[in-house]
């Protein structure tokens, strides 16, 4: 890559830079034009010169004025217009007023083409730079890091210096040249003057820029420095209010900072000196030249038109010097930039792209020979490997972290490369095959999931060439199947909502379907283990603020954290006698959440799970139940009432059991809930959408729609059974596969938090087995699962991939998991390894089923 800034803009947009110079060739020409007018209107215009022997002036008359020896008279190209004077001054406005407005467009298409420039430039460094880093070695993993700081990072900082990088030194340098010219037309003693303030101005611009980039430095430093001092009062405010040394630590502070301002106060010093001199460069040129043209005026030799013409092109003259240093100032800070990612993407290139171009068998044998690796990550290697296991098959390798057994998986797979000897596969070398190729034939899923931000299909489908296949949804659940992710997908499917607006009949079927789940349940004898909405009744099972709702909020208008709040809501607590009963049930929640929760730190899970309310709020309830136990005149505010309601709206009976919600308490929620829906204000009937028996509430989750009721808590196993229950109702009715498509359609949490490790690790696997590969390595799917559940997740592994390869990773093989028996095993102690080859036929019939 171009490692000269200027070199690199040019080369990617030359043909963008001769219309940007094409633009600057008819400004340059416009700006004459203007020069020119301004002295014929102050001249003419206003002076009158040409109207004293004539009433009529010629306007726009073009003319080349040409040496004595050479002709008496001067060249005219064009006669112009012959005005009288109130004409000649209207003309001469309209026409300036007209270059301006040509001259705001010109700087429209300028900037517009910089800006292309720009985007160009931009995108081919990151194109760039994606392509180095896609093609990186895994050996270079660190320096691809650094890559993408510098293509986020770096680019977003000098981005706005790159468009005009060669469009600024020309433009500069055409409007000094447009002053020293226009001022050499005039006389050559004001071209003169007008080159020597230049050459002042050269000499004085880069001080001042040095002194704004020195001060901008130092106060930078300085409030670094205030920062890291600042920080450090606060970690030390228990030691000063155990030990009494504030005052210490006031003077301690204040006599640092009085250190950091000293370089600071020198810079301002220095800048002001600087931006004083500039003024005065920068208004001497104006005034020069118009006392030296006032001079020249004296003798005949200049016009008040022409040296005041002369003076405005100077001023632009020294606009666009410092433009120029400016430019330079801003071309050193890219070129450092530029050099970095040149030479990290010629490293790139050092090292050689990752794979190749070669087409891998579906079938062959993996052989090492003399294979030689190492892991950063965990620090185990393997030495002089040699090994040759024949796919497919089904193979274990067995063997700790520091053993060699992953790194050998992540050789095969390709996360790591030989440090010395080879490694193949049906005879052909590993280094050289396709990296997609490769993927499709040899997937891996080990090492720390990446999930991709986008819905649970998208992780599924990541990596997937083909994702609109016609089959693609039964390869989706024969793979989600295999892995066990089946039950995942369904549950998130049931926590999942349905638009009945776009989906009217999948609506009516769950309407349908829940009247099939209530016979079901009834059926079973299992009908109390669902607790059904009923707008006549409390529902235990929900909290007292969905009680008092009886619908899902749409916005946050009734969120539960602003119902106390909610003038409506409060009038109809009110009206009811509720906003003093829920603040009374909110104390004694607080009380007793302050005293269970006493002796237990923040984040401990139970705190997370049971608590009410945040870690940060604790103090806050503390200090609330002690001034109301205390009894202190004025102590509850109406802040206080609305956050001890708040508790009150979140609790729930069948969860909570503090015995708190008594029978009137119920009765006032239900006549309050009736009310609410009532006399609820058409304005705010758009902020919730109420429970009906006979119609779809897509506000809620698809399980509440179908059970139309919450799950009964208090049975032990409910969840489970009416689960089961609701999966066979939903597949006898052909809603099962709906249920996974929402289930798939969920997003994902990129940081994993919305899902277990084991979930994360069986996604890895799964999209590895959507792409249907002809052999699957697996290194940490099974780590951390218990026994029994790592044996049936292996069944259903190889049950997937009867008569495709399969490589999984085990620290240790037991008889459980090597039933039937593994083609071969791999043992590896110490980077060496052992093969236990017992190659057989292993048929479908010969892999149990795995437990329902």
């Amino acid at each position: 890559m171009e490692r000269d800034p200027l070199g690199f803009v040019w080369r990617t947009a030359p043909a963008l830079h001769l219309a940007a110079f094409a633009l600057l060739v008819v400004a340059f020409g416009l700006a004459w034009v203007a020069l020119d007018l301004l002295r014929i209107a102050l001249d003419i215009g206003i002076g009158g010169t040409a109207f004293e022997s004539a009433p009529f002036a010629s306007f726009l008359r073009l003319q080349i004025d040409l040496p004595d020896r050479v002709a008496d008279q001067p060249l005219v190209l064009f006669q112009g217009v012959s005005l009288e004077r109130t004409p000649f001054i209207f003309a001469t406005a309209a026409s300036l007023a007209a270059l301006a407005i040509l001259g705001a467009l010109l700087t429209l298409a300028l900037r517009r083409t910089e800006a292309a420039i720009e985007g160009r430039v931009t995108a081919r460094l990151r194109r760039d730079i994606i392509r180095g880093i896609l093609n990186a070695r895994p050996s270079a993993r660190e320096d691809a890091r650094q890559a993408a700081a510098l293509a986020s990072e770096g680019l977003s900082r000098n981005a706005g210096r790159i468009g005009a990088a060669v469009i600024t030194p020309v433009m500069a340098g055409g409007g000094i040249a447009l002053a020293l010219l226009y001022a050499l037309r005039t006389d050559w003693r004001l071209a003169l003057a007008l080159a020597v303030l230049f050459a002042v101005t050269t000499f004085v611009s880069p001080s001042k820029l040095e002194a704004e980039e020195g001060a901008e430095t130092t106060r930078r430093t300085e409030g670094s420095a205030l920062r890291r001092a600042l920080d450090d009062l606060v970690r030390r405010l228990p030691a000063i209010r155990a030990h009494g040394t504030a005052a210490q630590e006031r003077a301690r502070i204040e006599q640092d900072l009085r250190h950091r301002a000293a370089p600071v106060r020198a810079g301002d010093r220095q800048l002001a000196v600087a931006a004083s001199t500039g003024f005065l460069v920068t208004v001497l040129v104006p005034a020069a030249i118009v006392a030296l043209g006032a001079w020249l005026s004296l003798s005949g030799r200049a016009t008040a038109g022409e040296v005041t013409a002369t003076a405005v092109a100077g001023v632009v003259g020294a606009l666009a010097l410092s433009a120029v240093m400016r430019w330079r100032q801003d071309l050193a800070s890219a070129r450092p930039l530029f050099e970095e990612i040149a030479r990290m993407l010629g490293g790139f290139q050092a090292r050689g792209p990752y794979g190749g171009t070669t087409a891998l068998p579906g079938a062959g044998a993996l052989v090492a020979r003399k294979a030689a690796a190492y892991d950063p990550g965990s620090g185990a290697r393997i030495a002089g490997l040699d090994v040759s296991l024949p796919l497919p098959s089904h193979v274990a390798v067995v063997g700790d972290a520091a053993s060699g057994a992953g790194v050998f998986a992540a050789l095969a797979a390709g996360q790591l490369e030989p440090a010395s000897g080879e490694l193949t596969y049906g005879g052909i070398d590993l280094k050289t095959a396709d990296p997609a190729e490769r993927a499709r034939r040899l997937a891996y899923a080990g090492g720390d999931t990446v999930l991709v931000a986008g819905s649970l299909r998208q992780n599924l489908l990541y990596g997937c060439p083909n994702p609109d296949a016609a089959e693609i949804e039964h390869r989706l659940t024969d793979a989600a199947t295999a892995v066990g992710l089946d039950r995942l997908i369904h549950a998130r499917g049931l926590s999942g909502t349905v638009n009945p607006g776009r989906e009217p009949k999948l609506a009516a079927a769950i309407v349908d379907a829940r009247r099939t789940v209530r016979a079901a349940l009834a059926a079973e004898g299992m009908e109390d283990l669902v607790e059904p909405f009923d707008p006549k009744r409390y529902n235990h099972q929900a909290t007292v603020g969905e009680n008092l709702l009886f619908g899902m909020p749409l916005g946050d208008t009734f969120r539960e954290a602003n119902l106390p709040s909610h003038p409506f809501v409060r009038a109809i607590l009110e009206a009811e006698g509720l906003t003093k009963t829920l603040a009374a049930m909110g104390l004694s929640i607080a009380t007793s959440l302050v005293e269970i929760f006493a002796d237990i730190p923040d984040g401990h899970p139970l705190f997370d799970r049971f608590s009410f309310f945040s870690a940060s709020e604790r103090a806050y309830f503390g200090d609330l139940v002690e001034r109301q136990g205390e009894r202190r005149r004025g102590t509850e505010t109406a802040r206080d009432r609305e956050r001890l309601m708040g508790l009150a709206l979140r609790y729930s009976e069948s969860r909570h059991r503090l015995g708190l919600v008594t029978p009137d308490i119920e009765a006032r929620l239900v006549a309050a809930r009736a009310a609410f829906a009532t006399l609820l204000p058409l304005s705010l009937k758009p902020a919730i959408e109420f429970y009906d028996p006979e119609a779809l509430c897509a506000a809620a989750s698809l399980q509440d729609n179908l059970l139309f009721g919450r799950v009964n808590h208090d049975r032990a196993g409910a969840e489970a059974l009416v689960r089961r229950l609701v999966r066979r109702v939903l597949t006898d009715r052909g809603l099962d596969q709906d249920v996974m498509r929402i289930g798939l359609e969920t997003p994902v949490d990129v940081r994993g938090s919305d899902l277990a490790g084991n979930e994360i690790a069986a996604i890895d696997v799964a999209r590895c087995l959507v792409r249907g590969p002809d052999t699957l390595i697996v290194e940490h799917a099974l780590a951390g699962l218990p026994p029994g559940v790592a044996e049936e997740a292996l069944t259903r592994l190889r049950r997937a991939l009867v008569g495709r390869g399969l490589i999984v990773v085990f620290l240790e093989l037991s008889q459980q998991m090597d039933t039937p028996p593994f083609d071969a095993v791999l043992r590896f102690d110490r980077g060496a390894a052992t093969v236990d080859n017992r190659r057989r036929s292993v048929a479908a019939a010969q892999i149990p089923e795995p437990v329902a």
